[in-house]
């Protein structure tokens, strides 16, 4: 709760002093655009912290059981690569996938799959090097296992930070996650709905080299 309340109150306290300078009669200069600029970006951050919570608090749950559907996996990476094509290109990050066979099935619930691979992938976004590339790729453990992996070539992770990055709300770089409009809740989310699939995830970094997020799910 006092997370929760620390990451709500930094924008309701922002927005609240800009609309309060809005009403003091800076709506009729130059800067009330700027001013409400800001006030829709804070807003924007609020929204996407709740969804984060409301999914949070759902996939946290004990009772908390996917459905087991034969799930395609190159349709469910393909569809989060083409809704993270656009903030990939504005940093001119190219995303690469290895080939995956359009054989290849997994058990899950594909709308909770796909967040996965949203997750981390924005994440690989967000800390990229501009121009940098994202690697997707997969491998047969075994008959009953496939893992996957998202591979960046950022800033990386200090390894005494590696074994907290699935923590909610644990940072690694505060002042740089809030520029960047992380929620400290979507590493967290992704561990919560791997484990529901029966899998496992873990990470791998080099400061200033680069992550790769592995995970591993049941094949179908």
């Amino acid at each position: 709760v006092a997370n929760v309340s620390h990451e709500l109150r930094t924008p309701l306290t922002t927005s609240k002093g800009y609309v309060e300078t809005l009403l003091d009669g800076a709506i009729h200069e130059d800067k009330a655009v700027p001013f409400l600029q800001v006030v829709r970006t804070h807003a924007d951050r609020l929204e996407k912290i709740l969804e984060d919570l409301l999914i949070l608090a759902k996939v946290e749950t004990k009772t908390f059981s996917p459905k087991r559907e034969r799930v395609l996996l190159g349709n469910v990476i393909e569809h989060a690569v083409e809704l993270l094509k656009e903030s990939a290109e504005k940093k001119g990050i190219s995303i690469v996938r290895d080939e995956i066979s359009s054989t290849l099935f997994v058990h899950g619930e594909q709308g909770y799959l796909e967040q996965v691979f949203v997750n981390l992938l924005d994440n690989a976004i967000k800390y990229g090097r501009q121009g940098g590339r994202i690697r997707v790729f997969v491998a047969e453990r075994d008959q009953n296992e496939i893992q996957i992996s998202v591979e960046d070539d950022g800033i990386g992770i200090p390894t005494e930070d590696l074994p907290r990055v699935f923590e909610r709300f644990y940072r690694v770089d505060k002042g740089r996650s809030k520029e960047l409009g992380g929620t400290g809740l979507g590493l967290s989310i992704v561990k919560h709905i791997v484990q529901a699939h029966c899998g496992k995830i873990w990470a791998e970094s080099q400061p200033e080299k680069g992550s790769v997020f592995h995970f591993t799910l049941p094949k179908a």
